[in-house]
């Protein structure tokens, strides 16, 4: 009996070691992001893309998963799922409260003219190179299961990146070019995660989608009347920010939902709503955005597993292109003049970058769906990230 339970306590050791790695991991990366010297480090191009990227993060978390050194195995990174559903909860969060209502209602027209054109020809264009490299080289995959892939890469490939700063030598006269670009990132982060799921909503879906979301609602209402128009101390905001979203993550994966729409719910309310607490919950959630991103990119890098064929290499060269020809058309057209004027060329590479919500709708599908799809797809949406992110940089390097 004894000799069986020391069996049972080594053949633990190992995943409790994993465990103890990724933790110690994750904190380290949240610490280090929200230090002086990364901020410092981030007035580097190369630094800043990699920063900013979330690239650094996923790399460590590569290194520690099943493609690294296997100090995870795959049966183990089951195990952090609530993590990433908590990562992907932020995630949803930040990118709601972007949606303040005076913010939206003066949007200009180029801009919203820009975002129209990309979000339809970003989802054709990444659609329709996803279909072709799966019917090219992975015949095999079923029409049923391709179609949530194909949406999703879509919805992923909405929008671009906002971090200007690798791109070094902005000029003060293209500041409005800046702010459109910036702003921009943001809308199109919201269209993507709406896109995704509804594009993806399977039939009788929409009742989870409506329970997860009048939750949130609901949890909205319980966190402002128990907060009331105080401020409050940082403690007890960061304990029921987290208690909120903690109860909608948990309600949206019961439901078998994804967890970004009643996060994105909730950060659109915290924002829109007055008071004295919800200011400093609104500022709490921005400073904490480097952290959770390193979290979330180390947890990405972990589950992304080896996936047989070359399809998913055919997919980021797709999307690549789409990225590459496609977005700075539609850049000019939406903008005319605009993406013309003095000192605005170093941004024009700016709308090939993908988003960071690529990856987090990547991982949100894998989480649902754990199969070679969706990893090979999360491979793909990840190799595209690293090309769009590097291309720039070579840009500025020949100019």
């Amino acid at each position: 009996m004894n000799a069986l339970a020391s069996a049972t306590t080594l053949r633990g050791l190992p995943e409790a070691i994993a465990a103890l790695a990724v933790g110690g991991t994750a904190l380290l990366l949240a610490f280090l992001s929200l230090t002086r010297p990364a901020a410092r480090l981030s007035r580097w191009p190369l630094a800043s893309a990699l920063l900013g990227g979330g690239w650094i993060a996923l790399a460590c978390g590569v290194a520690l998963g099943p493609l690294g050194t296997g100090l995870l195995r795959r049966e183990s990174v089951a195990e952090l799922e609530p993590l990433g559903q908590m990562c992907l909860a932020w995630i949803g969060l930040l990118v709601g409260m972007q949606m303040k209502g005076t913010l939206l209602a003066a949007v200009p027209a180029p801009l919203l003219r820009w975002i129209t054109m990309d979000a339809v020809v970003s989802f054709v264009g990444a659609a329709v190179v996803t279909w072709w490299a799966l019917r090219t080289a992975a015949p095999q995959v079923d029409l049923r299961v391709m179609w949530p892939l194909l949406a999703m890469i879509g919805a992923a490939s909405i929008g671009w990146s906002g971090e200007l700063r690798s791109l070094h030598g902005l000029d003060a006269r293209a500041s409005s070019v800046a702010a459109l670009i910036q702003g921009g990132a943001g809308l199109a982060s919201a269209i993507a995660i709406v896109a995704s799921d509804l594009v993806t909503l399977k039939p009788g879906g929409s009742a989870s989608l409506i329970t997860t979301l009048a939750i949130a609602a609901a949890a909205t209402v319980a966190l402002r009347s128990t907060l009331g128009t105080e401020t409050g101390n940082q403690g007890r905001l960061t304990l029921a920010l987290l208690g909120t979203l903690a109860l909608v993550a948990g309600a949206a994966a019961l439901a078998g939902a994804s967890t970004l729409p009643g996060a994105f719910l909730l950060g659109m309310a915290i924002t829109n709503l007055r008071g004295g607490s919800m200011r400093r919950m609104e500022r709490l959630v921005a400073e904490s955005e480097p952290a959770v991103a390193a979290v979330f990119f180390l947890l990405s890098g972990i589950i992304l597993g080896r996936t047989p064929g070359w399809w998913p290499w055919m997919i980021a060269g797709g999307l690549l292109f789409v990225r590459i020809v496609a977005k700075p058309i539609v850049a000019r057209i939406a903008l005319g003049d605009a993406w013309d004027q003095p000192g605005a060329q170093r941004l024009r590479p700016a709308p090939v970058r993908q988003a960071p919500i690529a990856v987090a709708l990547a991982v949100a599908a894998l989480l649902a769906h754990d199969t070679v799809a969706e990893r090979g797809c999360l491979l793909a949406l990840v190799l595209c990230g690293l090309g769009s992110g590097v291309l720039p940089l070579l840009w500025r390097a020949r100019s």
